[in-house]
């Protein structure tokens, strides 16, 4: 049976156009995998729907499950599991509590936590955030999201409000990107960023996303690398910010963006440097992170794991 005597958790990555999922074991291997389409507009009942059956085909995959992790793009209140505030992404989750559902439906503990928080712990535990004590994980997709990690624990704010690093204000005079933030990175640097500029400098040419940009900028075309250079200097100039304030020993960079490789993380890396002062034990590394897509899947793992005492962790496999 996969997963031979250690324990096995389901960590549920869940995004605005997917859920992806997987029975992962505790040293963050993917084990089974499953994908749910889902759409903004999708009823909760459907939602759920989808996603039992999914979870139903892992379990009979791999057996007997320890735990669930659950990240979701919102901000979830980790007493009850509910989102608080909005989910512009999937606003049927705010219908109810997925870590009480699943919980109760699978008859094992489960959590639910911010996806970018949810991915910091992935790349902590089994990626690039291994050899450090204080990093920051940046996750580059339709918004930026990341978390920090100090003294080797993730730090997010009270009651699990998870940090916003894309409403960093990065130039203020930007009335044109004025919401909800004034000039702030996620409006500048995501990779919705890089699509709506390189539209803006190139109208007359289909762009149906930020790879397509990053593949035109290897290809060496003048509006895409001007529109990469420009992106790579934001997010360097808030790592920068970051690494004053916060002596950070590395920059982890994740999301859909960060497939782009050594190309773009090359870039922000130079431009970083220009933003610290130069003091031993800066600039911080800047590094792309090492569990890729499955990022927010392993994490969520990593979550559910967290919820066993070390005994079982150990011993809940038979």
């Amino acid at each position: 049976m996969p997963g031979g005597d250690k324990a096995v958790a389901i960590g549920i990555d869940i995004g605005g156009t997917a859920i992806k999922l997987g029975a992962v074991d505790q040293d963050g291997k993917v084990l089974a995998r499953g994908q749910v389409p889902v759409y903004r507009e999708i009823p909760f009942q459907d939602f759920l729907a989808g996603l039992h059956a999914a979870v139903d085909d892992l379990v009979h995959q791999v057996g007997k499950i320890a735990a669930i992790g659950i990240g979701v793009p919102g901000v979830p209140d980790p007493a009850t599991g509910r989102l608080r505030g909005r989910c512009p992404a999937l606003p049927s989750l705010m219908e109810g509590s997925l870590s009480d559902i699943l919980g109760q439906r699978y008859d094992v503990p489960a959590k639910v936590r911010n996806d970018a928080v949810g991915a910091t712990y992935g790349e902590m535990r089994h990626g690039a955030g291994r050899p450090f004590q204080r990093f920051a994980v940046f996750t580059l997709g339709t918004g930026i999201g990341g978390a920090l990690v100090i003294d080797g624990k993730v730090i997010d704010g009270p009651d699990g409000l998870s940090p916003q690093f894309g409403c960093m204000s990065m130039d203020p005079a930007r009335t044109d990107i004025a919401n909800p933030v004034p000039g702030m990175l996620e409006n500048l640097a995501s990779a919705s960023a890089v699509v709506r500029r390189y539209r803006a400098l190139n109208p007359a040419v289909e762009t149906p996303d930020a790879k397509t940009v990053c593949d035109r900028a290897k290809a060496g075309e003048k509006i895409a690398l001007q529109v990469i250079d420009e992106t790579a200097k934001w997010l360097g100039q808030a790592i920068g910010i970051m690494s004053n304030i916060l002596n950070i020993e590395a920059a982890i960079i994740g999301g859909g963006l960060s497939l782009a490789g050594p190309f773009l993380i090359d870039q922000i890396a130079h431009y970083t440097y220009g933003f610290v002062l130069p003091l031993p034990g800066r600039p911080p590394k800047i590094l792309q992170a090492e569990t890729g897509n499955d990022a927010g899947m392993i994490g969520a793992s990593v979550l559910a794991f967290d919820l066993l005492p070390l005994d079982q962790q150990a011993t809940e496999r038979s």
